[in-house]
């Protein structure tokens, strides 16, 4: 059996407004509109997320809730992305339900762009916002899921969605 992996950049967001913190930045009217492209890229994919992962921050919340749409797609607020190091995504991915074969993360770069060049057997590069990349890994538990051993089947940035 195999496991589909997405891992997204959050879109575009704006900058932090007097008062607010970094966990309470919006996404732009482009960060939505690209999210919105997104989701479609989505639900078109043969192996569609059945649960989307994302930080508690209110842009990846945003983004995640964008990407599912109207869709049954589950959307899981874990707190832990949002200061991740890319070790740490690897072991929130071994931790996945199996029942699950297609998941997709929302998080932050740096540590997105990272994590995407750690699990990939070739160079990735740094996603921009909205960036979306999907991995293959022939491995039956996502526990068995290590670095190096994805297999980029999809990457694309918002000026070409």
């Amino acid at each position: 059996m195999s496991r589909k992996l997405f891992l997204i950049r959050h879109a575009e967001t704006s900058d932090k407004e007097i008062g607010e913190t970094d966990l309470d930045r919006k996404l732009t009217p482009k960060g939505i509109k690209d999210a919105k492209l997104l989701h479609k890229i989505l639900i078109e994919h043969p192996n569609s997320p059945q649960v989307i992962l994302h930080s508690h921050a209110t842009r990846t919340t945003h983004t995640a809730k964008l990407l599912a749409g109207s869709t049954s797609i589950q959307l899981i607020s874990q707190p832990a992305i949002y200061h991740a190091a890319p070790k740490n995504l690897l072991e929130i991915v071994q931790q996945l339900n199996d029942e699950c074969s297609s998941v997709a993360l929302v998080g932050h770069n740096p540590t997105i762009s990272a994590f995407a060049n750690d699990i990939a057997t070739e160079f990735v590069g740094s996603f921009s916002p909205a960036t979306v990349a999907s991995f293959q890994f022939e491995v039956n538990k996502w526990a068995e899921v290590m670095p190096g051993s994805g297999v980029l089947t999809l990457f694309k940035e918002p000026n070409i969605l």
